[in-house]
C-alpha cells in the first residue's frame, strides 16, 4: 500500500461497516443563527437525551428511537469504528494513585459553533494525551447560534450541554484514560477544599464570593472566574498554535523529552537553521508510520519552537489554557494540526479517538439520515434525469453568506454556477441550506439549471419537535454524503464537512483515499478551486489564523494503520 512503511498490524474493522455509498442532491449550506450552551452539565437534559445514552452503540447507527430511518439507510452515515484495543489505551503520563489528581481547565473560544467545536476537540485531545481530568467550562452563550423558537413558532430548547451534541458521557465511560468533570464539580472538590493557592504568595484562595456554580453567568461577569483560575493554577499555558507545536514524548523519561529537542535541533542543523518548506510535501506525504523526525518536518509548517509537555508540566497539578486576545492566547486550531506525538502509533490513535468518539449524537445523525433518504427519493424521481439516477445521487454546496468577514468569498450565484458547472449535471436535484433571506432572487441562476429545494422543504421529515438549532449539524452530515461537494474557503463549516468526507472516503476505500483525496472543490476564491485534489501538508496559509482555513488529509488519511500495536494500559 502506498505511503505506509511495512509493519505488522491487526486492523479491526468493527461491526456495522457498510461499503455501500449513499448518493445524494446538491447542497448549498449557509451559516447559522446565538445559542446558549450549558457546557458544564453533562447529566442534564430531556428524556430523549437519556434514551440516546441508553441506546447509543459505538458501532453502527440505530434510529428506532428517533423516528427512523431504517438501519440499512442510516448505515451510510457511519464512518466511525468500534476498536476495542483503542479503548484500553491510557496515556503514559496519567498518574496512577500517585498523589493528587491532575486537571486541565480551559476558557472556551468566543466564536461560532465550529470554532467552539475545534477548540473543544483540541483541549479534549490534550487532556487525553496528558492523562488529565478535563474540566468543562460553565454554561455560556455562543456567537452565531440560537433560535428561540422553532419553525412552528413554539419555544424550543436553547440551553445545552456538550452532551446534546456529542456522546460525552460515553466518551468518558469508554476510556479509562480520560476523566471529564464540570466546573462546578471542580470548584467544589478542589477550590472549596482549599487546594488552590495564589501563585504569587502561596496563600489559599477561594473562588470569587465562594461561588461554585457559574452556569448562566454572562461573558463579562464570568471574567473573575477566569482571573481566579489564571492566578491559582500551577501553569497558565500560552501556547500559540501558529508559533509552536504541542509535542508529546513517548514517556515521562527525561531522555524522551530531550529526544524531541534533539530532533528539532538536528533538522535545523541539516537545513541551515530552519525546517523544509511545507511546499516540499505537496503531493508527497511521508508514511504515517515514519520516524518522528520525518513527521515533524512535514508538520512543522514554519513554526518557531516546541510547546513541549516536559517533566515540569508532567508534574504540575493544574494547567489552565486561557482564551484572551490581550494575552495572544487562543486555541483555535484543528487538534491534529497542533498536537505532535513522538510515537506514530499514539498519533494515529488520537486521530481515531476523535473520529470514532467525538461525533454528533445519534439524534442529529438520524435526522440527517431521514433528510438523505428523502433527498435520494426526490433525486431518483427527478423527471429532468428520469431513469438516469437509480441510486439517487446528489451533489452539495456550502455557500457562506451572512456576516462572513472574508469578502473575497462573497460571489453571486451566477459566478458560483460558472465555477462549478463542469463538475455537475444540469437538471439534477440541488439542496440548499442557507441563511440567505432572498432565496428566490439570489439563487435564480442555479434554479434555472437545477432542481432546487431547501432544508425547510423537509421539515415534515425532521418532525415538528426537531430543534432548529441543530440545522447546521444536519447540513454538515448531509453534505458529507454527497457525490460532489463545493465549499467555501476560510469557512470552518466547510472545513468540517471535508473532514467528514475524508472519514467516509477512508471507510469506503474510495478512489484517492490512500492520498487523502476525495471529490471536493471550492467555489471561492477561484485560486483554491482544486486544493482538495492534491495532498497538502498542514499549512498556515494566513499567518495568525492557525491553519483553520481548511482541514488537512493527515486527519483522516490511513489512520487505521497499526491498530492493535498500542500497548494496553488499563488501570
Amino acid at each position: 500500500m502506498p505511503y505506509i512503511k511495512k509493519t505488522s498490524h491487526n486492523v479491526c474493522k468493527g461491526s456495522g461497516r457498510c461499503a455501500k455509498l449513499c448518493f445524494l442532491p446538491l447542497i448549498i449550506l449557509f451559516g447559522c443563527t446565538a445559542l446558549v450552551f450549558d457546557l458544564a452539565n453533562l447529566g442534564r437534559g430531556v428524556k430523549v437525551q437519556q434514551e440516546q445514552e441508553m441506546q447509543h452503540k459505538l458501532a453502527g447507527l440505530n434510529c428506532d428511537a428517533y423516528g427512523g430511518p431504517s438501519e440499512e439507510v442510516a448505515q451510510e452515515l457511519v464512518y466511525w469504528e468500534d476498536i476495542p484495543s483503542d479503548a484500553t489505551y491510557v496515556s503514559p503520563f496519567k498518574k496512577r494513585n500517585e498523589g493528587p489528581k491532575q486537571y486541565l481547565t480551559f476558557e472556551p473560544d468566543g466564536g461560532g459553533w465550529n470554532n467552539v467545536r475545534m477548540n473543544m476537540e483540541t483541549v479534549l485531545a490534550m487532556a487525553y494525551a496528558m492523562g488529565r481530568t478535563l474540566v468543562l467550562p460553565p454554561e455560556q452563550e455562543f456567537y452565531l447560534l440560537g433560535a428561540r423558537k422553532g419553525k412552528n413558532g413554539d419555544s424550543q430548547q436553547r440551553q445545552f450541554s456538550f452532551n446534546d451534541f456529542f456522546h460525552m458521557e460515553s466518551i468518558r465511560n469508554e476510556h479509562p484514560g480520560l476523566d471529564i468533570i464540570t466546573m462546578k464539580e471542580f470548584l467544589e472538590q478542589e477550590a472549596m477544599a482549599g487546594n488552590l493557592r495564589n501563585q504569587q504568595n502561596g496563600s489559599v484562595v477561594f473562588p470569587p464570593q465562594n461561588q461554585t456554580d457559574w452556569n448562566g453567568v454572562g461573558r463579562r461577569p464570568r471574567g473573575p472566574l477566569w482571573e481566579f483560575l489564571r492566578s491559582t493554577t500551577g501553569h497558565v499555558a500560552i501556547w500559540k498554535p501558529e508559533e509552536c507545536m504541542a509535542a508529546f514524548p513517548t514517556s515521562p523519561d527525561p531522555q524522551a523529552t530531550q529526544r524531541l529537542w534533539d530532533i528539532k535541533q538536528q533538522v535545523e542543523q541539516e537545513h541551515e537553521g530552519s525546517f523544509p518548506m511545507p511546499s516540499a510535501y505537496i503531493g508527497k506525504p511521508v508514511p504515517v508510520n515514519a520516524s518522528a523526525k520525518e513527521r515533524m518536518m512535514e508538520n512543522w509548517s514554519r513554526r518557531k519552537t516546541l510547546c513541549l509537555y516536559d517533566n515540569t508540566l508532567q508534574n504540575t497539578q493544574f494547567i489552565h489554557f486561557p482564551s484572551d486576545y490581550r494575552l495572544g492566547a487562543r486555541l483555535l486550531v484543528h487538534f491534529y494540526a497542533f498536537l505532535f506525538f513522538e510515537d506514530w502509533q499514539q498519533d494515529l490513535h488520537m486521530k481515531r479517538f476523535v473520529r470514532d468518539h467525538v461525533r454528533y449524537v445519534d439524534r442529529i445523525q438520524c435526522a440527517a439520515a431521514r433528510v438523505i433518504e428523502a433527498l435520494r427519493e426526490r433525486a431518483r424521481n427527478n423527471p429532468a434525469v428520469a431513469g438516469q439516477n437509480p441510486k439517487g445521487e446528489y451533489d452539495a454546496f456550502h455557500i457562506r453568506r451572512g456576516d462572513f468577514q472574508y469578502k473575497v468569498t462573497r460571489v453571486d450565484a451566477r459566478q458560483i454556477y460558472e465555477v462549478s458547472k463542469s463538475k455537475l449535471q444540469e437538471g439534477q436535484t440541488i439542496y440548499i441550506a442557507t441563511e440567505e433571506r432572498d432565496k428566490k432572487g439570489f439563487f435564480q441562476p442555479l434554479r434555472e439549471k437545477y432542481d432546487i429545494v431547501f432544508l425547510d422543504d423537509f421539515r415534515d421529515v425532521l418532525g415538528d419537535d426537531f430543534n432548529t438549532n441543530f440545522d447546521g449539524m444536519v447540513d454538515q452530515l448531509v453534505a458529507s454524503r454527497s457525490r460532489t461537494f463545493f465549499g467555501c474557503w476560510f469557512s470552518a463549516f466547510t472545513a468540517y464537512i471535508n473532514r467528514l468526507r475524508g472519514y467516509h472516503s477512508t471507510h469506503e476505500r474510495a478512489p484517492g483515499y490512500e492520498e487523502g483525496i476525495h471529490n471536493s472543490w471550492y467555489y471561492a476564491p477561484e485560486d483554491r478551486y482544486d486544493q482538495m485534489q492534491t495532498y497538502y501538508p498542514i499549512l498556515n496559509y494566513n499567518p495568525g489564523h492557525a491553519y483553520i482555513e481548511r482541514e488537512f488529509p493527515t486527519s483522516w488519511r490511513l489512520i487505521d494503520t497499526g491498530i492493535g500495536d498500542l500497548p494496553a494500559q488499563v488501570e
